[in-house]
């Protein structure tokens, strides 16, 4: 018996397939459109991140150039570019429009890269604005727009490109950093000039901040020596373990025996210069009047106010002296010189003859700063004779009151001994010539030894300390020559300004120590001389400084 299937026939339709086609189709095209999405997002990345490359480092370009304008570093005429906008188009000797070109962004095209000088800025930036007389301009900025060829946008916007923007904004910041030994000269060549021969380092640094020395001088032979002289930084740096030597010039490689240390311990150049740290602080007035001593000063017997002279001394107090001060002449009793806290107007030179010695006095109050600081209104500045700081027979100086009271005591690592025969002086304590340290580890503070030396900065005045004995001079030198005025902000270019220089010459290789620091257009270390210099790690001033802001 046939049997028959019941139910119905089951029938495979025509277009079986074509709707999975249809859904390959729209996915190929989906992910393509994704890909094609993914490449024009990948390199309108790639473009931006390298305009923001070279806008930055066209800004940091131009606003290192504001700063050597600042500093009175001379410019090359032609790439000297004005401090109000403008476009880079034609403009390609200027460095941030060079600087914008060497990466990528070359001044073909009107509006590609442009320059601008904000007045301020919104927000405010963290940082400190000098006042107008110390830097030109406050910020630079500049602006990059680079139109990138899209490639599967178009199906959509119908645009062939997208223009990506690029900002970046630098400033002049008046920052605080540890001071080292400047030399301030912008040109010059042999600004830092030493000689001498031997076993013995010409110039030590103990402790103090991680780079002791900086020379500005953009001159190929900004440094000199003869004789093959010794500089050690060995016991440099705050962890007496080596430190840095900077110059802006050269030549670039040492061109002294260098004994560097270990951490850092490097000899740099080109390192970027460093502002004067002193260019705010401000000038003290002539006081007129006659000091209370009198301009000849006040004999005084033995232990009275200090006096280490068994037949007697000079007793001196800050005030005008309209001829400067001479010690040494004379009777042996005038000899030598003790010296009341003050501050010293000499409108002539300080002079230190042979067979002399001076002493901070002791007992008197003075102007109540702890230290005495002489200010030399003219060129007439200091010298050292030969033999003075030699005489036999005195009582010798007890180092431990070279700090200020309150102040940090004198490190063991200095090697300072606890006795000192020879010429001290010690800067104020306190008042509009000390100095405040500051622990960066702690924020505490503590007095510390200021100005000593104050040349008069409308002067090219060249002091020269010599003499041959021990020493102990605690406190700052300061010989910068600016301008006419005697401020230290808008210095005239060379050779106008940078003209005064301090000299450290001699037979003194023993017991001879700075405490302090030195900042000086020229720096020159002739004869013999052996000087120990000890930085102070604590002791901050404000600079000049350029930094990318965003």
């Amino acid at each position: 018996m046939a049997h028959r299937h019941s139910g119905h026939e089951t029938r495979w339709p025509k277009d079986r397939g074509q709707i999975t086609i249809f859904v390959v189709l729209a996915m190929s095209l989906f992910l393509i459109g994704f890909v094609g999405f993914a490449v024009d997002m990948t390199n309108l990345w790639f473009h931006r991140q390298m305009a923001q490359g070279a806008a930055d480092s066209a800004c940091q370009a131009g606003i290192m150039d504001v700063l050597f304008r600042a500093q009175g570093v001379p410019l090359s005429s032609p790439g000297m570019f004005p401090l109000s906008s403008f476009d880079c188009f034609g403009a390609t000797t200027y460095s941030p429009c060079q600087y914008a070109s060497f990466n990528g962004y070359p001044a073909t095209t009107a509006g590609r890269v442009k320059v601008s000088f904000p007045s301020s800025l919104s927000p405010a930036p963290p940082i400190t604005i000098p006042p107008s007389s110390m830097a030109p301009v406050p910020f630079i900025r500049v602006d990059i727009v680079d139109p990138v060829r899209m490639y599967f946008a178009p199906l959509i916007t119908r645009n062939s490109s997208q223009d990506v923007h690029a900002t970046a904004i630098c400033g002049i910041d008046l920052a605080e950093v540890p001071i080292p030994i400047i030399i301030l000269d912008p040109t010059r060549a042999c600004s830092f000039d030493i000689s001498g021969t031997g076993n013995q380092p010409k110039l030590a640094v103990l402790g103090g901040p991680a780079q002791s020395v900086q020379v500005n001088s953009n001159n190929a032979t900004a440094v000199c020596q003869n004789g093959n002289p010794i500089v050690s930084l060995a016991q440099g740096g705050p962890n007496f373990t080596g430190s840095d030597f900077g110059v802006f010039g050269g030549p670039t490689t040492v061109p002294f025996v260098f004994q560097p240390g270990t951490t850092p311990g490097n000899y740099i150049s080109p390192h970027s210069p460093i502002a004067d740290p002193f260019a705010l602080l401000p000038a003290p007035p002539n006081p007129g009047g006659v000091p209370a001593m009198g301009v000849n000063g006040t004999p005084v017997l033995h232990n009275i106010n200090g006096c280490p002279n068994p037949v007697g001394c000079l007793r001196f107090s800050g005030g005008r002296y309209p001829t400067g001060i001479t010690v040494g002449q004379g009777p042996p009793s005038q000899r030598t010189a003790i010296f009341d806290p003050g501050v010293y107007y000499l409108e002539g030179r300080l002079n230190l003859a042979s067979n002399s010695t001076v002493r901070p006095s002791t007992g008197a109050v003075g102007d109540g700063s702890g230290g005495t600081m002489f200010y030399f209104a003219t060129a007439n500045s200091v010298t050292v004779d030969a033999n003075s700081g030699k005489a036999l027979g005195l009582d010798p100086f007890l180092t431990s009151r070279a700090p200020c009271p309150g102040g940090l005591p004198l490190n063991p690592a200095l090697g300072v001994p606890a006795t000192l025969q020879g010429n001290i002086l010690l800067a104020p304590c306190t008042g509009t010539y000390g100095q405040i340290d500051v622990d960066p580890n702690t924020g505490a503070t503590a007095p510390a030894r200021g100005m000593l030396f104050f040349q008069n900065r409308a002067t090219n005045g060249a002091g020269d300390w010599g003499g041959g004995g021990e020493f102990l001079l605690a406190g700052t030198i300061y010989f910068h020559q600016c301008n006419a005025s005697g401020t230290g902000v808008g210095c005239s270019p060379p050779p106008t300004a940078y003209n005064a220089s301090f000299k450290l010459q001699g037979n003194s290789c023993s017991a001879t120590y700075i405490i302090g620091n030195i900042d000086t257009d020229k720096l020159i270390m002739g004869g013999t001389p052996c000087i120990k210099m000890s930085l102070d790690p604590y002791a901050v001033q404000r600079v000049l400084k350029a930094t990318l802001i965003r």
